[in-house]
């Protein structure tokens, strides 16, 4: 009798230790689902004052990263901005997103709501920067220091034309605008992307270059010997023929690859979300979503907009904390309350063409 109660306990033990161990694995699955929700699982974000010694260990060659410029000095991004970031954080896990600004460590508030986003991806990192040092000991130098770009009245759309593309010179990788919503991960290195149907324009808005391949070198030495980008041809191509491309190994991507709405039709991201539109855009690895144009039209939280759709769904966290309409004072201006209309971003600027 004493026997088979023994023989008893040790399934029972088994049984019950096997039980505990799968309450323990769903609890851990739960919390890694709800890490974002829980208040003691803590977040970071690396923020990163940059300088010229840490330059091949922040800004170095790596082909991998994707990087925005927030060229205005702000301290801050609005909604539009934060989405662009973060989508491409949550679509590409394995890739290093770089945040790149213009400004001092001290006028960040760590406790923003745009910073609060971005921790929810451990794959992001601001870098902060002074744009004297960072153009200091590069072939664009002579070209800040002259300083005659900022006479222009697009002064600051000349030098963010300049800025991304010393970037890609320093350390390679993937440029995006800050007016993009991603839906894909980016797997295509060394590309252009056409910006129409007609293939009468080259976007400089999002292309990737590897470190060190020789088309970059050759755009920045033409910059660097001009006072204002301007219109060029690249590659040999000419207007209306994508096949003309003489750059073999750099990919011309369509229009559609993150293009699939033409400027001209813009309003179309404002508007409803219907199945013709949406299988349309699924199709596309991002959307751009031509801020110069569309920067006064709100974007409807929680509304069937195409928009609101897509920043729904692939940048959750910017969305959810829009929703909630009660930042601080410091953070009312860069997310505002539902059915409000957000801040203009930068405008993208078509630095290369084919005409």
């Amino acid at each position: 009798m004493h026997l088979g109660r023994k023989t008893l306990i040790k399934p029972m033990m088994i049984i019950l230790l096997g039980f505990a161990g799968f309450a323990l694995l769903f609890a851990g699955y739960i919390m890694y689902g709800n890490r974002h929700t829980i208040p003691w699982i803590k977040k970071q974000i690396q923020i990163i004052q940059w300088t010229e010694n840490s330059d091949q260990q922040l800004l170095g060659p790596n082909n991998q990263r994707i990087y925005f410029h927030e060229t205005s000095g702000r301290n801050q991004l609005n909604m539009r901005q934060s989405c662009a970031v973060e989508s491409t954080a949550k679509e590409n896990p394995d890739r290093p997103i770089q945040l790149i600004m213009q400004t001092n460590i001290s006028f960040i508030n760590t406790h923003g709501t745009w910073l609060n986003v971005l921790s929810n991806y451990p794959n992001v990192a601001v870098i902060l920067i002074n744009e004297m040092d960072y153009f200091r000991d590069t072939p664009l130098e002579d070209w800040y220091r002259k300083g005659e770009w900022r006479q222009s009245p697009h002064k600051l759309e000349h030098f963010s034309d300049y800025i991304r593309m010393l970037s890609s010179l320093k350390g390679g990788g993937l440029y995006m605008d800050l007016d993009f919503v991603t839906m894909k991960r980016f797997d295509i290195n060394n590309f252009l992307a056409v910006a129409d149907a007609a293939v009468e324009h080259i976007s400089n808005g999002i292309f990737h270059f590897d470190y060190g391949h020789r088309l970059i070198r050759e755009i920045v030495k033409e910059l660097a010997a001009v006072q204002h980008a301007t219109n060029r041809k690249i590659c040999g191509l000419k207007k209306g023929q994508p096949l003309s491309n003489e750059c073999q190994d750099v990919a011309l991507m369509p229009y559609n690859f993150v293009y699939p709405i033409h400027w001209p039709d813009w309003q179309v991201y404002f508007q409803k979300a219907t199945r013709n539109v949406m299988q349309w855009i699924n199709g596309s690895y991002a959307v751009h979503v031509w801020n110069k144009m569309s920067h006064s039209e709100p974007l409807l939280i929680g509304s069937d907009q195409v928009y609101a759709t897509l920043a729904t769904r692939h940048c959750p966290f910017t969305v959810a904390r829009a929703a909630e309409g009660h930042g601080t004072a410091h953070n009312s201006e860069i997310f505002n309350n539902q059915h409000q209309q957000l801040n203009r971003a930068i405008p993208p600027i078509h630095l290369v063409s084919t005409s």
